[in-house]
């Protein structure tokens, strides 16, 4: 199962594929900001793998909570390691192994811990409901059962992805023809954007009103230019 994000001849370990900002919006308000980077991970089974390490600020201005995902991803695109820091009054620090057949789910916190297995699946994606940029590597292009695991709220749901080919979309105010993947979850539909360079470029969430798009990163703070000042719900 070949990885979207394909770089050249494999170099040294840390080598960064992409890295990026989006902009996450619940109908036209902004409310967060999320910086993203891929590097070429440790090596899994004899393999270079994959890290994807993102930091999102709720709301953008004035941020109260920040969650900070690393996840460690395979040469076959299925993940392997997952840590999640939330900057929060609760300090809660979750880790996730997830090995064949097998998800094991550790949460710390100010004065405990909790642990939890799961049976696993053969295609797990690492999803989370307020950090996006865990969707810039899919698990893969083949229609299929994948598994989203949620590790912060230990929410495990059976999906399918079903692969569309290219269509186009707007992004940051302009249209493309991009790759489009979608997941769909019971009533819950994911509609993933990819450029021909195998970048995430917006995620979509019609049952949340939500999407997330990349934008520039040297456009400053979203919600800086129309001087409005909004104080969203935080995650």
């Amino acid at each position: 199962m070949a990885c979207l994000l394909i770089p050249g001849p494999l170099a040294a370990q840390g080598r960064i594929i992409d890295e990026g900002v989006l902009r996450v919006r619940i109908g036209r308000a902004e409310v967060a900001r999320e910086e993203f980077s891929i590097t070429q991970g440790g090596s899994f089974d004899g393999r270079l793998g994959y890290r994807i390490t993102a930091t999102a600020f709720y709301p953008p201005r004035r941020t109260r909570v920040v969650i900070a995902p690393a996840v460690d991803i395979g040469a076959d695109s299925q993940p392997r390691l997952v840590e999640f820091e939330a900057r929060t009054a609760d300090a809660v620090r979750t880790i996730a192994q997830i090995g064949p057949g097998r998800l094991t789910i550790r949460r710390f916190w100010r004065g405990g811990e909790n642990f939890i297995e799961y049976r696993s699946s053969s295609r797990v994606l690492v999803v989370d409901d307020s950090v996006f940029a865990l969707y810039a590597i899919p698990p893969g292009l083949t229609p299929g059962d994948v598994l989203l695991v949620a590790p912060r709220t230990e929410v495990r749901l059976e999906a399918r992805l079903d692969n569309l080919g290219h269509g186009e979309t707007v992004v940051d105010g302009r249209r493309y023809s991009l790759l489009h993947l979608v997941l769909t979850a019971g009533t819950d539909t994911r509609h993933l954007w990819y450029d021909d360079d195998g970048r995430l470029m917006k995620v979509e969430i019609p049952s949340r009103g939500l999407s997330a798009e990349r934008v520039a990163s040297g456009r400053g703070t979203p919600g800086e230019a129309d001087g409005q000042e909004r104080d969203p719900p935080l995650p």
